[in-house]
């Protein structure tokens, strides 16, 4: 059903919630779901199975798996929120503990005191036995997945396109690496989807969603690490900034900007940036200082909303 034109994942989640939904026709199903109704009489179900199948195919070769809310081994934090994605192609292993996740994320071009700190906070995570989930971006995101290799630790890229590539193409044997340290690339776009703009979006909330709170290391008023940001303090979750140093903040650097504001901004400033209607999940936001204040991440973290269903059929 998920190739079926006009079918997005409400109206996939809403089949999946029919009584019995297992056993009934796709026909059956679109008797009271009229979005599937509609897009049934146009006649692309033929269509969609084809597609269907190339995607099973594609996957079982290229050693993916597929994964929709219903399996037990969709990610339960995920889950949890009102953006999870209905269908998600994985190759590698998630998070044994994945209730133990961070995002880890940041801006393309940090400074040096940025690298330092994407190191340090990975390494502090990965010591107490976390995942570091991340989007395989050059700069903080690769420095994440890579120092989280280095020190034996399990880590999560979060793709925007289809895994049949990497993109960048620089961070291949870095993919390759998080795959061989038994970690995982994920994708919630089918196999031959090709990257644009709106995808890194939907990635950027994705990594918020498979994480208990998100680390942003550093970006810039309008850096694409604010999506991630914005996520996390939607779920409920804590969203944690290190403080920029006494030397970048001499130089005016504009790649902490965004840090400065969640810091030291006035609360309709913080509200602003992060796009919130109302001041309560400011209280969300963890200034992190010195490592000392790392612990606080641990200390506001909360157990998985919900459990998973047992996986009870197909919903392409």
């Amino acid at each position: 059903m998920s190739f079926l034109s006009g079918v997005g994942p409400a109206t996939l989640r809403t089949a999946s919630q029919v009584f019995g939904f297992e056993d009934k026709s796709v026909e059956q199903l679109a008797v009271d779901i009229p979005k599937l109704k509609s897009a049934l009489s146009g006649g692309g179900w033929s269509d969609a199975l084809i597609k269907a199948e190339e995607q099973l195919d594609l996957a079982e070769r290229s050693g993916c798996s597929i994964l929709s809310p219903l399996d037990p081994d969709y990610p339960k934090l995920l889950a949890a929120t009102k953006d999870d994605p209905f269908l998600l192609w994985i190759r590698g292993t998630l998070a044994p503990s994945p209730e133990k996740s961070v995002a880890i994320i940041g801006t393309r071009e940090p400074t040096e005191h940025g690298k330092l700190i994407a190191q340090r906070m990975t390494r502090y995570f990965v010591d107490q036995g976390w995942s570091v989930v991340s989007g395989l971006a050059l700069g903080c995101d690769g420095i994440a997945h890579q120092e989280a290799v280095n020190t034996g630790g399990h880590t999560v890229a979060v793709l925007a396109h289809g895994l049949q590539t990497i993109a960048p193409s620089k961070h291949r044997k870095l993919a390759e690496d998080i795959l061989n340290a038994g970690g995982a690339l994920v994708s919630q776009y089918p196999i031959g989807r090709e990257a644009i703009p709106q995808q890194f979006v939907q990635r950027d909330k994705t990594q918020a969603g498979m994480a208990q709170g998100v680390v942003m290391i550093q970006s810039d008023l309008q850096g694409g690490s604010l999506h991630a940001s914005r996520a996390s303090i939607e779920y409920g979750r804590w969203l944690a900034v290190p403080y920029p140093t006494e030397q970048d903040r001499g130089r005016n650097e504009p790649k902490i900007q965004a840090n400065l504001r969640l810091a030291d901004g006035s609360e309709s400033e913080r509200m602003e940036l992060l796009r919130l209607k109302e001041s309560g999940g400011l209280s969300r936001i963890l200034v992190l200082r010195s490592k000392d204040d790392y612990a606080r991440c641990l200390e506001s973290t909360s157990a998985p909303a919900i459990e998973k269903p047992a996986s009870q059929g197909s919903m392409f």
